[in-house]
């Protein structure tokens, strides 16, 4: 998609053919899942790019976000393994197009679009972004109680829940914990410096906002890899007078730009203590090849002792059994880019770090309330913690 803010979001139908047109290597008479096509663009990227595949990896959600047309234009490497994966001979067969360039002939000429006509990249205000088709921040935004959702994210929020009654609670309970663990690292852990990962739709009791109430002078650096995010971030999250907030855009897959760009003009001092917020993120992270905790381990390397990671992590630990085969149906489907993980799965990235009570809880038990309610576990479905570098 294009990274204005304001450009119109268009799905790519074409690389939605071209990967339902791919048979499945697992399932008999069924096209490519998301999670599949991830993986046979990663097995690409390792033959054309063995160096530096590692750093360039792909999973089903990223796949989800070219087919949404909320990403048209991948770096060169992974548009060479997508191309590979999907036995495709340019760009243009695949629906992808440079929208920074708008001249008559470049992309033509580059095999970016299969037709010779002015191409144009329009523009509209945010009001304008087509709002018929739900997208998962505002759908997000709605379980939430916030306003920035419109009738597709709502009636699409619906239909998932009616499948998983939970769904709501669990996001909500997810939003609390991140004030709380916020809360307990600035007021009691003595935390003035954040950076959280995955940041999402802006809504109430931010980041920024928690850490900032209670310590004006407190610095949060936000990062996300969804241009829309960004543009509502900018727009909606702004400092106290005394602190910093920022934001930058970019993967967790990619920890060496995040902490390239929070060395940057000195948005965060690594050389004092930082919170490392990964709340809700780590799970869309496919598991079983360790990248989830290479990740991890490469993020907190960089930070110094008497430093704080708090992380939350989606499980199926405790639903019914009917309810995890029909979650694991979605994953096959590629339907869901939301990978479960059980405790020891989730605490594995953070050997070596101690963890702080209560330990690993579900997140609506995490140094909650007096008077706070006792909601079924399988209705949250969230697990978190905190731990501290020593």
């Amino acid at each position: 998609m294009p990274r204005h803010p304001d450009a119109i979001i268009e799905r790519n139908q074409i690389l939605s053919d071209a990967r339902m047109r791919l048979p499945s290597p697992t399932r008999k008479s069924q096209p490519v899942s998301r999670g599949e096509l991830a993986d046979a663009v990663n097995a690409a990227l390792d033959r054309l790019y063995p160096d530096t595949a590692k750093e360039l990896r792909v999973d089903a959600r990223w796949i989800g976000k070219l087919e949404r047309g909320e990403h048209r234009w991948p770096g060169e490497e992974r548009r060479a393994a997508l191309r590979a994966a999907l036995e495709a001979d340019s760009d243009a067969a695949l629906g992808l197009f440079n929208p920074r360039r708008t001249d008559d002939q470049s992309n033509v000429n580059a095999g970016r679009f299969p037709f010779k006509a002015k191409v144009q990249v329009k523009l509209k205000p945010p009001a304008q972004i087509d709002t018929s088709v739900a997208h998962p921040a505002r759908r997000y935004d709605y379980w939430l109680g916030g306003k920035d959702n419109f009738a597709a994210d709502r009636k699409s929020a619906d239909a998932i829940e009616a499948r998983f009654p939970g769904m709501r609670a669990g996001i909500r309970a997810n939003r609390d914990v991140l004030r709380r663990m916020t809360e307990f690292l600035t007021a009691e852990a003595g935390i003035r410096q954040f950076l959280d990962i995955g940041t999402g739709l802006p809504t109430v009791d931010n980041t920024h906002e928690v850490a900032q109430r209670i310590a004006p002078e407190s610095r949060v650096l936000y990062v996300d890899n969804d241009p829309l995010v960004m543009a509502h971030a900018r727009a909606l999250l702004t400092s106290s007078s005394e602190g910093f907030t920022d934001y930058i855009e970019a993967d967790l897959r990619q920890p060496e730009a995040i902490l390239a760009a929070a060395r940057d003009r000195d948005r965060l001092n690594l050389s004092e203590p930082v919170a490392l917020m990964l709340i809700a993120v780590l799970h869309f992270i496919p598991p079983g090849k360790g990248q989830a905790q290479a990740i991890v381990r490469q993020l907190v390397n960089e930070l110094p002792a008497g430093s704080y990671v708090a992380a939350t992590h989606f499980t199926v630990d405790f639903m019914p059994p009917e309810e995890k085969i029909r979650y694991q149906q979605l994953l096959d489907a590629g339907i869901s880019d939301i990978w479960p993980r059980d405790e020891a799965a989730f605490s594995a990235p953070f050997g070596g770090l101690d963890l702080v009570d209560p330990g690993i809880t579900l997140v609506n038990q995490w140094r909650r309330g007096a008077g706070a309610d006792d909601i079924d576990p399988s209705r949250i479905s969230v697990r978190g913690a905190v731990w501290r570098k020593p």
